[in-house]
């Protein structure tokens, strides 16, 4: 038996579960990102509690125990209140991501200028546009602009999937 037929099922199904979840991506983006931000919230809040009961494990032997107890339940409140609003979770991360967009903008438009009579800078400024860009979407409406990439993620998990299940079911490509 070639490894080829011992693969085949696997690439198979993996391309038929990329297929899934890619038309899930499509069908419904608001609630993925949704899915994904109360998800986020449930590692926050998974995390502070490690931390609270780690601290308490080992209090004896721990320097400064109460700043750490204290951020642990910082983090599981955190975590707790991210879970419970993930429209407010989205729109925070957006929110900075946007913010880093907007300096790596900056940070382009700055190096067009420094560049300006060396070398051609035009991809250094288009970057930056880019970015800017990008970053205003996200202030503006990260819920939104969030939606969008998933659509985006959705496309290309749904064409993953076709490829690795034609691959499996009609070409020796792997």
């Amino acid at each position: 038996m070639y490894v080829y037929d011992r693969v085949k099922p696997v690439s198979l199904l993996l391309g038929i579960v990329l297929m899934v979840i890619g038309i899930i991506f499509l069908a419904a983006p608001d609630r993925v990102a949704e899915f994904l931000a109360v998800f986020v919230g449930a590692v926050i809040t998974v995390i502070g509690i490690f931390r609270i009961i780690t601290v308490a494990v080992n209090w004896n032997v721990i320097i400064n125990q109460g700043i750490l107890l204290a951020l642990g339940v910082v983090v599981s409140v955190l975590g707790i209140f991210m879970l419970f609003n993930p429209d407010v979770t989205i729109t925070l991360v957006g929110t900075i991501i946007g913010i880093i967009a907007i300096m790596l903008a900056v940070d382009r438009f700055i190096t067009a200028n420094r560049l300006k009579n060396r070398a051609n800078v035009t991809p250094t400024v288009i970057s930056g546009i880019i970015h800017l860009a990008f970053g205003a979407g996200m202030i503006y409406s990260a819920i939104v602009v969030f939606s969008i990439i998933i659509v985006l993620v959705g496309i290309y998990l749904l064409i993953s999937g076709v490829m690795f299940a034609l691959s499996s079911l009609f070409f020796r490509d792997f």
